[in-house]
């Protein structure tokens, strides 16, 4: 097995597209906005204003300090400005290494998911590699099935090391990141290095994709290992998206036709979406014994004039009956609201959750969405409104939940992988740290067993080696987090 050796590159740049500006970095999926005329802006921020005022969770402050908010500024810039202005909101957003301010409320350019879209089919890492001195690598984090990607056979782990036969530098990066995550690039000619290689495969390759429309599933991955004498299912699950709640199901019901007794849900790469999503996935997971039962109760400020102080969230019949009794879950740093709602959801229904990767986002609370075209400017619009809990009451996972096995630091099953969640392999891969360790843990397989003599060496052996060239130092791009929504039609 070899590996390509790198090191992970550390800038602080902007990632130049996108309409909503935060903090200087701007997130590789939106699309520039434009501006607008002044009564444009004006007639929008009194909307920004209205939902404030009326919903925002911290609204009580709003209506203290609205005086002070600059109603001059473009109407891109002003949400965030004011929000600046606040100081009991902290659970709005995060800050970065540089100590940088990032605001989960928004509105923007109305780029809500559709079920089809255009392009090669890659989701890029947020991640730039340092190959040498002057030569970056962006990392694959998925590719979707039937796309000119897949066909092309990219997969997740590869490096793209050169774009149209020119390297990648720190003066092009943000033009080829986004020409690839967006699919502009037209035809485009790629190089990729591999990671982890098997006998007979080339450490590095050439390959030429198209622009293709395809339907970006947040059921990127699934299988069934039965290596071990247990039937284990395996899902990796990007986005809480109701627009494919039918794929998600029929995927779960396929585990269940399979007749799994066990399961690995692989939440790595999702930072939250759509609670009807949860609840289905959940309720799938639990079956029918559980109908009925709280998994999620959001709680908004008593002074919300628009929407009852609490709405409960219950599990239902939703055609799949797994009955399992226990999950294991792989976690992430990017697994943010919605998962981290289902982690704690699971264990305020005393289902016993095993979880294994490195600290989640922390993002216990999640927004009302509302969509509204004013003077022709179709926005999308997701103040902060409401903070979760489970069915204990409990809703404290503000500074992220810690996992069982943390991939990222030295654990008992001797499974490490300092530049976690970096992607290294295939999903389901004996290179992936995380997956690896998610089997051991759903086998019981701990400290004090490791030693046994029936325990697979293949299971226990360290596959992944960091090497001394490797460092996390922080990210280059940030994180788009989508949020624990409700959808409000206006």
């Amino acid at each position: 097995m070899s590996r390509l050796h790198i090191a992970i590159y550390a800038i602080a740049a902007s990632v130049a597209v996108g309409c909503t500006n935060y903090g200087g970095n701007y997130f590789p999926d939106d699309k520039p906005s434009g501006g607008g005329q002044q009564s444009d802006d004006l007639a929008i921020i009194n909307y920004i204003d209205q939902r404030l005022e009326e919903e925002y969770y911290w609204l009580d402050e709003v209506k203290e300090k609205s005086a002070t908010f600059n109603r001059r500024l473009p109407w891109e810039e002003y949400l965030k400005a004011s929000l600046s202005k606040l100081t009991t909101n902290s659970d709005d957003g995060y800050y970065n290494h540089n100590g940088q301010r990032y605001y989960y409320s928004f509105i923007r350019e109305d780029v809500s998911t559709r079920a089809q879209t255009s392009g090669y089919g890659i989701s890029l890492h947020y991640t730039l590699l340092a190959l040498d001195q002057t030569r970056l690598g962006i990392a694959v984090e998925w590719v979707y099935e039937g796309t000119p990607a897949a066909e092309s056979g990219i997969r997740r782990g590869d490096i793209i090391v050169k774009y149209n036969n020119a390297n990648i530098t720190r003066d092009n990066y943000m033009t080829v990141f986004n020409a690839i995550q967006n699919g502009t690039g037209g035809t485009i000619h790629l190089m990729l290095q591999r990671q982890l290689t098997v006998e007979g495969e080339e450490n590095s390759f050439n390959t030429q994709i198209d622009v293709a429309t395809y339907a970006p599933s947040p059921v990127v991955f699934s299988s069934v290992n039965e290596e071990y004498g247990t039937k284990i299912g395996y899902l990796v699950y990007t986005s809480f998206d109701t627009e494919y709640d039918e794929e998600l199901l029929s995927t779960l019901q396929g585990f269940q036709t399979e007749g799994i007794e066990a399961l690995i849900l692989d939440l790595r790469c999702n930072s939250g979406g759509n609670i009807i999503s949860a609840i289905k996935l959940v309720s799938a997971i639990l079956g029918t014994e559980y109908n009925e039962r709280l998994l999620c109760e959001v709680r908004r400020n008593p002074l919300n004039s628009r929407a009852e102080a609490s709405t409960e969230f219950l599990l239902e019949d939703v055609g799949v009956a797994l009955n399992l009794r226990e999950v294991t879950i792989i976690c992430s740093e990017n697994s943010a609201s919605a998962s981290e709602m289902v982690i704690e959801g699971l264990r305020g229904l005393d289902i016993p959750v095993k979880l294994v990767g490195n600290r989640t986002e922390g993002k216990n609370c999640g927004m009302d969405v509302s969509y509204r075209t004013i003077n022709g400017t179709h926005l999308e619009y997701a103040p902060i409104t409401f903070m979760c809990f489970n069915a204990k009451g409990f809703g404290d996972f503000g500074e992220g939940i810690e996992p069982d096995i943390n991939i990222s630091t030295e654990n008992s099953l001797d499974l490490t992988d300092k530049n976690y969640p970096l992607p290294r392999c295939t999903w389901g891969g004996s290179g992936d740290a995380a997956y690896v360790a998610a089997l051991a843990m759903t086998l019981n397989i701990d400290s004090t067993t490791t030693s046994q003599s029936n325990v697979p060496a293949s299971l226990l052996t360290t596959l992944l080696a960091t090497s001394e060239e490797c460092r996390y130092d922080e990210v280059s791009l940030p994180r788009r987090f989508i949020g624990t929504r409700i959808i409000v039609e206006e």
